[in-house]
This record gives structure tokens, sequence and C-alpha cells, in this order.
């Protein structure tokens, strides 16, 4: 195919712009409603207008396009938000102004639409949230197509599963010809594609680790280099707390046990609970994920629990003399006396994986690609191999993109101001070339 015009919606760093101008089209308008972002984008787009809040503006100034792109806001559809879908006013509704400026067009609607969204709008509100999705698109006159992918299944070293939805108007011969691209193979995936020794990040960025983060890594790896070589080590997380526990978790709860009950058991890491206020039994001897007021755990939890003190009972004696050895241990924040050990049968080292600190615990796992991104810096992958986290130079490779300015840099120097949240929420680059490739080729090679 020839040519195309396209309109970038929700454009962010210019994910959609950067794949299509890749193969040769030409972006007549985009909308970015975050200012940071939106200057940014005027200056690695100069050519391309750009305008904010896609709601203030005009319908009938939106130019003429052959396709409508864009990653509608997710955070009603995602997990790390609340799941409100349409519910949620503030960003629910955009997927209303899709339609809108397909309207608004009549005759002259997009004959193509790409969009991008998380995998779990398929299963928002039982199924219904996309169901709606589709039939609108498709009372429209739209032919429409969905894939999960991840840049991961295309040899780059990122794991970010997200929903594409093409669409191709049934007048004009619809998705007759389209698949969306083969995936590759995996093992020829690594994180070192976008790494570079001789890359210097800007020193403000802070990629080494702090004090307590080196005293965690260390001690876990430790852990895991000294473990017996004849025992396997675990691929559920290792939750340190209930080396030694014994209080109740299967049937009830320590909070539906009673005074008498706890204080015959121990809590965290085998110690002896004793006390007479119930409130204060909880706080000081029970971890903070079995503290909640329950009857019951969930099954997922009790799982964990269990097989947290079976693999105690079974390494006893190794478990016990490394507490002791490593009091460090109990003085961590909560979190990191969590391991998560995601490399089945690999070398017991740290050295050549990927390390991430998280929330729900450290998280070591094979260095083919990274976990995907989130929008919270802290949590960015830390690379042993060279002895830091990645770079903003290293995320935009992650993402697929070659922008020559980036987020967070201004006058040559680092300043924090969202871009690792922008590359959290950005559009993986090669992938959206892949579709659009096939897409807009109707199925036709090059």
């Amino acid at each position: 195919m020839g040519k195309i015009k396209f309109i970038d919606l929700y454009a962010g760093l210019g994910g959609f712009h950067q794949a299509l101008q890749k193969l040769g089209h030409d972006c007549v308008w985009a909308s970015e409603y975050n200012l940071n972002l939106r200057e940014l984008y005027k200056k690695n787009f100069p050519k391309t207008p750009v305008e904010g809040d896609v709601f203030k503006v005009n319908l009938k100034d939106i130019p003429e396009h052959d396709l409508i792109c864009g990653g509608f806001p997710c955070q009603p559809f995602s997990k790390a938000g609340k799941m409100l879908g349409f519910d949620d006013l503030k960003k629910g509704n955009h997927f209303f102004k899709i339609l809108e400026i397909i309207d608004s067009k009549k005759d002259d609607a997009p004959k193509y639409l790409l969009l991008e969204n998380v995998e779990t709008i398929l299963k928002h509100d039982k199924g219904e949230t996309f169901k709606f999705i589709e039939n609108e698109l498709t009372r429209r006159g739209y032919e429409i197509e969905k894939k999960i992918l991840s840049p991961h299944e295309f040899n780059i070293p990122h794991h970010r599963r997200r929903l594409f939805i093409v669409g191709a108007r049934k007048d004009m011969g619809g998705l007759e010809n389209f698949n969306f691209p083969e995936k590759r193979d995996l093992s020829k995936t690594t994180i070192r594609s976008i790494l570079s020794l001789d890359h210097k990040p800007h020193p403000e960025e802070n990629l080494s680790l702090s004090i307590e983060n080196n005293d965690v890594i260390n001690l876990w790896s430790n852990f895991i280099e000294t473990f017996p070589d004849d025992m396997p080590l675990p691929g559920f997380p290792i939750w340190s707390h209930e080396w030694g526990a014994t209080y109740p978790f299967e049937d009830y709860t320590p909070q539906s046990s009673t005074i008498e009950e706890l204080n015959e058991l121990r809590g965290t890491y085998g110690e002896k609970i004793s006390g007479t206020d119930k409130e204060i039994i909880i706080n000081k001897f029970i971890p903070r994920y079995a503290q909640k007021d329950l009857e019951k755990f969930p099954n997922w939890k009790i799982v964990y629990i269990r097989k947290n003190r079976e693999f105690y009972k079974k390494n006893k004696d190794f478990i016990d003399l490394f507490v002791l050895k490593n009091p460090k241990l109990k003085d961590f924040e909560f979190s990191y006396q969590k391991l998560e050990w995601s490399c089945s049968e690999a070398q017991r080292t740290f050295d050549d994986k990927i390390i991430q600190f998280r929330p729900s615990g450290l998280r070591v796992k094979l260095n083919n690609w990274s976990p995907a991104l989130t929008t919270i810096r802290t949590q960015n992958i830390y690379i042993p191999k060279i002895k830091r986290k990645l770079s903003l130079l290293e995320l935009s490779k992650l993402q697929s993109m070659e922008i020559k300015h980036l987020p967070d840099i201004y006058d040559g120097k680092f300043i924090p101001n969202g871009g690792y949240k922008a590359f959290g929420n950005a559009v993986n680059v090669e992938v959206v070339r892949l579709i659009a490739k096939n897409l807009l080729n109707n199925g036709k090679e090059n």
C-alpha cells in the first residue's frame, strides 16, 4: 500500500508514530494530555501538530486520515488500577471519544484501526466490556481481530503482554488477508541485546544500588549459593517469615484464634508467641500478610504458607544456621525478607541473572528478558553483569524506541520528571510496526 495518513491518540512518547513512520507513513495529528510529554513529542516530531486534552478538541479540526492508532488509557481495565472500566469517568470514556472521531468523519471514516490495551480488558466485567467495544466497532462497519502479543516473542528482551486490536472497514475489503505477525524463536531473545558496556548513563540517573539493597542481594545470593546441592530450590516465593512459624493458617487464621490458642504457638521466624493483648500479639508476632481480620485465608495464601513451612522442615538445619549467621535478614524491609527464585535449574548464582526489587519481594530471573516495565522507577531491574540498573537509553531500547530527545533529560542533565512512567506506559515500536505492516499491506509482502 502507498503512503497513508494517520492520527496518534494518547500519544505518550510516540510509539505508534515511530512504528508507522518507519513504514513510510505520515502522522497528520496527535493528542497527548500530559504537558511534559506533549512538549517532548513536539521536539521529536516537529512536523506533527499536537493537541492536549482530546475532550476539548473540536472534532472538525482533526484532519482527514486513513488510520486511527492509540493505546487508550488502560488504568480503568488494569490490575494495577481499580478495574473500574467505563465507570471511570476520567479515563474509561476515552474509547467513546474514539467512536466520536470515527462518527465525525461519516463516509470518510478511517479505513483502519490499530489500538492497544492491557490484556485484562478481555476479562473485565466478565467479558462484557470488550464485547461492547467489539460490537460498537463492528456496528460502524469494521471487521475486528484481536491478539495478545509481547515484545519478547519477537526477540526484544521485554516481557510485556498487551492486547492489540486491529480493524478495517468491511466496505473496503476488511481484514480478508490480514494475519498477526508470527512469533520468533524465544531462545534467541536475550537482555544482552540492549546492553552496552561503552554506554555511560547520566550520573544523576543514580542507577547504583543503595546500601540496603546491596545487602539484600548479597544475603540472598549467599543463601542460593550455599544451599545444599542435593536439595531443590523452590519454584514458589520463599517467605522467610514462615521459617519456624506454627500459627494457624489452614482452617482458621490468627485473627479468628483466641489469645490462649496463640500463646501456645510460634510466630515469625519461630519466635514463641506470648501476651495478653491480641492486637499487640498480631502486630508483634504474625507476618504482615497474615494479619488481616479474616475467618479464613484465600486458598493461594494457604498454599504458599504450607509450601514454605514444608520447605523449612526439609531444610531446617541449613536454614536455622543461615538465619543465625545472617541476623540482618530480620532487619530488612518486610518485602525484602522474601525471595522469588525464577530460575528453575539454572546455575545457582546471581551473577548472570536479572534482579528486581518488587513489593512482593526480591525477584531473580534468567537474563533472557526483562519483566514488564512498570510506571514505578524503584522497580527498575538491576543487572549484576554491569553492576547497575537500566538507563533511560536502555529503557527506550526495551520499547524499541529510537528518539532523539529522551524524557527527563534537560540541557544534558537528568531530572526525574515522569520519564520512567512514560516508558512503562508506552507501546513497543517494533511490535506495532510488525502488526501495521501486515495490516496496511493487506497481507501482501512489500
